[in-house]
C-alpha cells in the first residue's frame, strides 16, 4: 500500500518537519514506509498533481497550513476525481480545530488528523497495511457514510521517542533552512496564538537533544530554526543546551531560537557574551508596547526589562535579535502602533518584523473576534481588514509601512544608511510612512523593482529630505551597495572618481605584489585582471567606518561574506 505525504512550502528555502517526524515514526511498524513529496505553493497546480499521479499513493496525507490550504483543497478534488478509491486525508493546524466542518465543506476528504500526528498516522498506515478498521483510531475526525465523526483526542506524545528527522548526510536539499524542535507546548496563553492551546510544556531529554544537535553540527548545516515556541521558558535547560552549542561550535552553524527576553537571567546575559558572532540567532515577541493591547491578548511584557535585556545582548556585538510586531490587535489604532513602532526601532534590532494579524482557527482571539470587533478576511491567511480602531485606509497605509521596512530594513543592505539617518532624523515610523506614501503613489507596489531600481528610489527620497546632507548619506549609501555585490558599473547616484581611472588605479593597486599578500592572502590567483573581478576598490569623501571626516579607500572582498552577505571590507591605499 502506497502512502505519499505531501507538504507545499511557502518558499523553497523552508523545509517541513511534520512530514518528516511523520514519515520517521511510522517507518519501523510497516512493509512499506511512507513517501514525502516536498514541493512549494509557488510550484504550478498541474505540476503538483502530475508529481502526485506519478507516485499514484493509496494514501495521500497533506500537512496543511493557513499558506498553502486552498491549494491543498484544489489538489484532494483532483486527484480524487484520477483516484477515486484513494483516502485523502489532511493534518496540521489549519484543518486541526475545525475538523468536522472541513470535512463536510471538502467532500474529497475522508479524514482529518488532529493535533500532534505522530502516533495517529503510525496507528492508521498499520491498520490499513493490516486490513484493520482505522475509523475507530485516536485523533482522527473521519467521513462515514452518512456523517461526520470527531474520535477522541490522541494522549500526548513522549518525546523521548520522537526519531531525528532528517537524514543524516542531508541530501534531502541541504540548503534548506532545518527546523528542529527540542520542546512542545508554551506555558503562556497570548490569545493571537495556537500555542496557547495546549497545556503545559513537554521537552525531550537532553542527551537526544544533544545527539540530534551533534548532527546537524557534524553535516555543517547553514542554519538551524528551534520552532519550540518559547525556547528558554526553563532557564537552566535552555543554557544547558546554549553551552553545548557553543562547545561544539563548528564556525558555521547558525541556530534560530524564540525566546522571552524577560526570562533570561543574568548568567545566561553573562555567558552570551563568550559565543561566536553567528551562532545564535533571537526571534523576541513583542507585539505591541500598548498596555490596554497587551492585556486583552494576555501578552505578559515588561516592557523595562525587555529593554534593558535587549540592549545588552545588542552590545555584545555577536548575536542577532529579531524583534516582532503586530497591527490589528485590540485597541491598538494607528497613533498607538506609531508609538509601538518607534518603542521597537529605538532598540535598533537586526531585524524588525511587522506583521497582521492573523484569526488562526482554534486561538483565543478567534473566539473573542466579535467581542473585539476584528473583521478579517474569510481565505486564508485570515488577515484582519479592519478594527473599530484602525480604519481599513490606517491597515493600507501600515501595508506600505511593512513593504518599506522589508525592502529597506530587514533585507540589510541600507544598514549603514538606515543607521545614519536616523542620526539625524527623529521619528522612524514617519520616515517608512512616507516613504511608503511616495512608493505607492508611483504605482510600485504594483510592479517588481530590481535592486538597482529599489536603491535608486531610496537615494532619491532621502536626498530631498530637509534635515538631510545629501552628500553624506550618499557616501554611507554607496558602502551598504558595495557590501553586497560588485558594482559592474557606478549607479547615476555615486559619488567619486570617473569608473574608467579608478579600474586603472585598482589594476596598478593589484599589480603589486605586496599588496596582494596583505589584502588578499588566500587568493591563489596573481593576475591583476582577474583579481579585479573578484574584488572592488572603491573611494569614500568620508571614512564611512569610523566617521571621520578625512576620505578613504575600502576594498570590498566578496568571497569572504558575514551570515547576512556582507563582504569583508578592509581599507587600502591607492596609487595616485
Amino acid at each position: 500500500m502506497r502512502t505519499l505525504l505531501l507538504a507545499l512550502n511557502a518558499k523553497y528555502i523552508h523545509s517541513n518537519i511534520a512530514v518528516r517526524y511523520l514519515q520517521k515514526y511510522a517507518a519501523p511498524f510497516l512493509r512499506q514506509p511512507p513517501q514525502i513529496l516536498e514541493l512549494t505553493i509557488n510550484n504550478r497546480l498541474d505540476f503538483i498533481l502530475d508529481e502526485i499521479f506519478r507516485r499514484s499513493p493509496d494514501i495521500l496525507l497533506f500537512s496543511t497550513y493557513i499558506w498553502n490550504v486552498d491549494m491543498v483543497r484544489r489538489l484532494a478534488s483532483e486527484y480524487r476525481k484520477l483516484r477515486p478509491d484513494a483516502l485523502i486525508g489532511a493534518g496540521g493546524p489549519e484543518v486541526s480545530y475545525e475538523s468536522e466542518a472541513f470535512l463536510r465543506q471538502n467532500p474529497a476528504f475522508g479524514l482529518i488528523i488532529r493535533g500532534e500526528g505522530e502516533q495517529t498516522v503510525r496507528q492508521l498506515l498499520s491498520a490499513a497495511e493490516s486490513g484493520a478498521d482505522w475509523h475507530v483510531l485516536p485523533g482522527l475526525t473521519v467521513r462515514t457514510e452518512h456523517s461526520v465523526r470527531v474520535n477522541p483526542p490522541q494522549p500526548a506524545l513522549d518525546l523521548s521517542g520522537l526519531p531525528f528527522p532528517y537524514e543524516p548526510d542531508f541530501c534531502d536539499a541541504s540548503e534548506q533552512i532545518k527546523y528542529y524542535e527540542s520542546s512542545r507546548g508554551c506555558p503562556f496563553q497570548c490569545q493571537y496564538c495556537l500555542s496557547s492551546i495546549e497545556k503545559g510544556v513537554r521537552a525531550a531529554p537532553l542527551d537526544k537533544v544533544f545527539a540530534d544537535l551533534k548532527v546537524f553540527l557534524r553535516a555543517r548545516v547553514r542554519q538551524v530554526k528551534f520552532v519550540d515556541r518559547t525556547f528558554n521558558y526553563d532557564s537552566r535547560r535552555a543554557l544547558e543546551i546554549w553551552r553545548f552549542l557553543r562547545d561544539h561550535d563548528n564556525g558555521v552553524t547558525n541556530f534560530h531560537f524564540e525566546i522571552t527576553a524577560e526570562l533570561l537571567t543574568p548568567e545566561t546575559l553573562d555567558f552570551f557574551r563568550t559565543v561566536r558572532p553567528e551562532l545564535f540567532q533571537f526571534e523576541i515577541g513583542v507585539q505591541s508596547t500598548n498596555p490596554q493591547t497587551l492585556k486583552a491578548i494576555r501578552r505578559q511584557n515588561d516592557w523595562p526589562a525587555l529593554c534593558s535585556i535587549v540592549q545588552k545582548i545588542k552590545s555584545y556585538h555577536n548575536i542577532h535579535q529579531h524583534l516582532d510586531l503586530i497591527a490589528g490587535l485590540p485597541y491598538e489604532n494607528y497613533d498607538s502602533f506609531h508609538r509601538s513602532f518607534n518603542d521597537v526601532y529605538a532598540l535598533e534590532p537586526e531585524q524588525l518584523q511587522l506583521g497582521f494579524l492573523k484569526i488562526l482557527k482554534g486561538s483565543g482571539l478567534s473566539h473573542d473576534q466579535q467581542k473585539y470587533g476584528l473583521i478579517s478576511r474569510d481565505y486564508p491567511p485570515f488577515e484582519v481588514l479592519f478594527t473599530p480602531d484602525l480604519p481599513y485606509s490606517d491597515t493600507l497605509r501600515l501595508k506600505a509601512v511593512e513593504e518599506m521596512v522589508e525592502q529597506y530594513y530587514n533585507s540589510g543592505r541600507f544598514v549603514h544608511a538606515l543607521h545614519w539617518l536616523f542620526s539625524q532624523l527623529e521619528d522612524p515610523f514617519l520616515f517608512y510612512q512616507s516613504l511608503g506614501d511616495l512608493f505607492v503613489a508611483e504605482g510600485h507596489a504594483y510592479e517588481s523593482q530590481s535592486l538597482e531600481q529599489r536603491y535608486a528610489f531610496f537615494h532619491r527620497f532621502c536626498v530631498q529630505l530637509p534635515e538631510i546632507d545629501s552628500s553624506a548619506f550618499t557616501q554611507y549609501l554607496k558602502l551598504d551597495y558595495c557590501l553586497h555585490q560588485r558594482p559592474k558599473r557606478h549607479p547615476d547616484w555615486f559619488t567619486g572618481p570617473d569608473a574608467a581611472v579608478l579600474r586603472q588605479r585598482a589594476l596598478l593597486f593589484l599589480e603589486q605584489e605586496e599588496n596582494r599578500l596583505q589584502y588578499l592572502p588566500d587568493y591563489p590567483e596573481t593576475d591583476p585582471k582577474m583579481l579585479y573581478k573578484l574584488v572592488h576598490i572603491e573611494p569614500f569623501s568620508i571614512n564611512v567606518l569610523t566617521g571621520a571626516a578625512e576620505p578613504v579607500v575600502l576594498l570590498f572582498d566578496y568571497r569572504r561574506r558575514d551570515l547576512l552577505g556582507n563582504a569583508y571590507v578592509q581599507l587600502a591605499v591607492l596609487p595616485e
